[in-house]
């Protein structure tokens, strides 16, 4: 009983990041205005919290098995890593540049950025997608 305890704790706030992340991940997608560099420090906490309690989650149930459950969670965990690095290109290394440019150069910043996000949120839904199909596996 008292395993139980730490896998409630760790799917509970893998599950609360996660849909913060791949949320605001969409929102930001839609949107396409410079409120993705504010939220993006935020997303990328999100994604380290969602990205650490996966780990944990595949260590405290799978272990060492490698069937075709753990096999589509692992296309989840590859489109959730590429989604970060994605947002971390497009979002986190523009966000910067953003306050010190012209009004033009804003505009496409803010076009890489939405871009960014429209990636990312497409990849975070093959992961969503991907913890969903594998529950039925």
């Amino acid at each position: 009983m008292m395993d139980l305890y730490p896998l409630i704790a760790t799917l509970t706030i893998h599950v609360l990041a996660g849909v913060f992340w791949a949320g605001s991940t969409s929102a930001m997608a839609n949107l396409g205005d410079a409120s993705a560099a504010r939220l993006f420090p935020f997303q990328m906490g999100s994604a380290a919290m969602t990205l650490a309690t996966g780990a944990g989650m595949w260590w405290f149930q799978l272990g060492g098995s490698f069937g075709l459950h753990e096999q589509i969670l692992l296309v989840g965990l590859v489109a959730a890593v590429l989604a970060a690095a994605v947002q971390i290109l497009f979002v986190g290394r523009t966000r910067g540049a953003l306050a010190a440019a012209s009004p033009e150069s804003q505009l496409a910043l803010v076009g890489s950025m939405t871009t960014g996000n429209r990636a990312a949120a497409g990849l975070l839904m093959l992961t969503v997608a991907s913890m969903m199909i594998a529950r039925f596996c």
